[in-house]
C-alpha cells in the first residue's frame, strides 16, 4: 500500500474541493492518503520538504504555481503526482493528464514516472517558464481573490488592458555567445503557454533544454501576428521580429523596474539569471 501525501491549495475554490475529496476517496481504496492544506505562499515548499521522505508519493493539488512550490521542496528521488485544479494547468496538458477523476487517479496509482527537466531562476526552480515584461505585468496585477472567482477570464481581461497600453520596455538578454535587446522576453521549458496553446517546437518539459524568445519591437499589430503564429503554427520562432536563443545560461537585466513571473506566479523584478542544469523530477504521468 502506497503512502500518498496531497499538498492542496485551498484557493482553488469550493467546487474543486469536492473534486479533491472524491479523488482522495478513490485513491484511499488502495493507498493511505493524507491531505495537507497550505495557508500562505511558501507553505507547499515547506510541507514537501518536510514530508517527502515520509511518503511514497507527493501530490501537488492546485495550479502550476502550487506545483512549482512543491517541486522546490521535494528531492530528486520523490515521485510527484499532480491533481490539476488551477487556471491554466499547463503541466497536466503537456503530460497528457486529463482533467477527470478517473484519469487523475490512474496517473497517480499506475506509478509510471517520466522525467521532466527543471531550470533555475536565481535560486528558485521552475519547470514551465519565466516571463519578463508583458505577461509579468499581468501576473503581478492579478489579485488572488479575483483569480479564484473569474479564473481565465480575469487573465484575459488584464491581458487586454496590457495590450491597449502596451509598454515597450528596454530589456537586455545576455548569454556566453550573444546579446539581444527587446521589449518582452519569454524563457520556456514548456511548449505550451496560457493553456493548450503551443508556442515552440524547440523544447518541452521532457527535453533537457530551454528556449528564450526576445520580442524585438513589440507593437499591437506585431502582437496580433504572434497570436496568429501560436494559433495556426504553434511556433513563435517563425517571426523575424523575435530573436530565438538557445542557451543553458541566460542573464536578463534592465535599467527599468520590470516585473517577472515564474510558472504563472509573481516572482519579483529584474535582474535575473536563468540556468539550466539538466536536473529532473520524477513525474507520474498518464
Amino acid at each position: 500500500m502506497n503512502k500518498i501525501a496531497i499538498i492542496y491549495n485551498p484557493n482553488a475554490g469550493s467546487a474543486k474541493i469536492k473534486k479533491l475529496l472524491k479523488i482522495k476517496e478513490r485513491l484511499s481504496l488502495k493507498s493511505s492518503v493524507t491531505i495537507y492544506d497550505t495557508q500562505k505562499p511558501g507553505d507547499a515548499t515547506s510541507i514537501a520538504k518536510r514530508e517527502c521522505k515520509n511518503f511514497d508519493i507527493i501530490v501537488a493539488a492546485g495550479g502550476d504555481g502550487t506545483i512549482n512550490e512543491v517541486i522546490n521542496g521535494i528531492d530528486i528521488n520523490t515521485k510527484l503526482g499532480i491533481i490539476p485544479l488551477g487556471t491554466a494547468n499547463i503541466l497536466a496538458i503537456e503530460a497528457g493528464i486529463k482533467n477527470d477523476i478517473k484519469s487523475i487517479c490512474k496517473s497517480i496509482e499506475k506509478g509510471v514516472t517520466k522525467k521532466i527537466y527543471i531550470s533555475n531562476i536565481n535560486n528558485k526552480k521552475f519547470f514551465l517558464m519565466a516571463g519578463i515584461g508583458y505577461d509579468g505585468d499581468i501576473v503581478h496585477k492579478m489579485k488572488p481573490s479575483l483569480k479564484k472567482i473569474f479564473g481565465k477570464a480575469m487573465f484575459g481581461f488584464l491581458g487586454l488592458l496590457e495590450f491597449f497600453k502596451l509598454k515597450k520596455y528596454n530589456i537586455k538578454v545576455e548569454t556566453e555567445s550573444e546579446t539581444a535587446f527587446g521589449n518582452w522576453v519569454l524563457v520556456t521549458n514548456s511548449k505550451y503557454y496560457a493553456g493548450p496553446y503551443k508556442i515552440t517546437k524547440s523544447t518541452s518539459i521532457f527535453n533537457d533544454s530551454i528556449v528564450c524568445y526576445v520580442f524585438n519591437d513589440l507593437s499591437r499589430l506585431g502582437f496580433l501576428y504572434y497570436i496568429f503564429l501560436i494559433l495556426f503554427y504553434g511556433d513563435l520562432g517563425r517571426s523575424t521580429k523575435i530573436t530565438k536563443i538557445i542557451s543553458k545560461n541566460i542573464k536578463i537585466s534592465s535599467k527599468e523596474k520590470i516585473n517577472v513571473h515564474c510558472d504563472g506566479e509573481k516572482y519579483g523584478n529584474l535582474p535575473i539569471e536563468i540556468n539550466f542544469s539538466s536536473e529532473s523530477v520524477n513525474l507520474l504521468t498518464a
